[in-house]
């Protein structure tokens, strides 16, 4: 790692590790590249056990790397590194999927649309689909609790070349600054994982602080690489039942109740979507996550291996 430089504030690249093995090589090469010189990479551990974080402390020998004994999510584990970062003293956390690959000058971009009051997101696309996006900003929808002019597997629209304010962005990559955390708090892990972003994001721009795209900024992800695939069963769990609490949390009561009449509606469209397509285990983690949100069950219920 090079030498930290006064020049240039400090950032904490943070990120969550989870029986990573099938793509964190190539993450940890893409970091080694790039060109912002006063970075520490900071990796939290859910109790691996694929030999992926024993793997990361041989491949990036420089990264502080903490071990939690159970799987805390991506709250938990967000949460236990945001500590540390703040004992640090950083100026900015990172956060960052480890199933990215981000290009060398990345963070140069990010840093220089930066300041104390100010978040900044990257565009992003998907890995190995060159010119198509990932929705990770955007415009949110807070009447129906998705994004607005969904960017999924698009190309660029018009406009999205230059940078910006947006209204939302999710962790996948963004670039926080520090002061933030003492003024909203931590990760809400009520969550465990799915929706927690939008949350964070939400209490900070509450607090005053503004949301920027900075599109010279580059990240390639690999959707969904952590919780088995975009209709896994535990994203479909987790993804129902917290799009539920995220909008009551955001909600004044009135709008909630509308928002869960047209919920609901759309939920038996996916009912007899996933009868359709023989999708049984996805049909009983979405009538699960709904029926846990109603009952209170929130936080960590299911591990990925539950819903196998």
């Amino acid at each position: 790692m090079a030498a930290q430089e006064n020049s240039h504030p400090s950032v904490a690249i943070l990120t969550v590790n989870y029986n990573s093995g099938p793509y964190i090589r190539d993450f940890l090469a893409s970091l080694r590249a790039i060109t912002y010189p006063n970075y520490r990479l900071v990796v939290v551990d859910n109790a691996s056990d694929d030999g992926s974080v024993e793997g990361i402390s041989w491949l990036f020998s420089q990264a502080v790397v903490m071990r939690n004994g159970e799987n805390l999510g991506v709250t938990g584990g967000h949460n236990v590194g945001i500590r540390y970062c703040l004992e640090q003293r950083f100026d900015y956390i990172l956060f960052l999927n480890n199933d990215t690959v981000v290009n060398e000058d990345f963070l140069d971009r990010l840093v220089e649309s930066a300041d104390e009051r100010t978040m900044v997101a990257p565009k992003t696309y998907l890995y190995g689909r060159p010119g198509l996006l990932d929705d990770t900003v955007g415009d949110f929808d807070w009447w129906r609790g998705i994004w607005r002019g969904w960017l999924y597997g698009k190309p660029e629209p018009r406009g999205f070349k230059r940078p910006r304010a947006v209204s939302m962005a999710s962790l996948c990559c963004l670039l926080v600054p520090t002061a933030v955390f003492g003024d909203v708090g931590l990760m809400d892990e009520r969550f465990f994982m799915y929706y927690d972003d939008f949350d964070f994001v939400a209490r900070a721009k509450a607090a005053g602080y503004r949301l920027r795209l900075n599109p010279a900024a580059v990240v390639h992800h690999r959707k969904a690489a952590a919780s088995g695939g975009l209709e896994s069963p535990f994203k479909v769990y987790y993804a129902n039942r917290n799009r539920l609490y995220l909008m009551r949390k955001h909600s004044s009561r009135l709008r909630f109740r509308l928002f869960l009449a047209y919920f609901l509606a759309t939920r038996v469209v996916h009912f007899v979507s996933y009868l359709a397509r023989g999708q049984g285990r996805q049909l009983k983690a979405m009538l699960m996550g709904i029926a846990d949100f109603f009952r209170g069950r929130l936080g960590r219920t299911h591990e990925l291996a539950y819903f196998r």
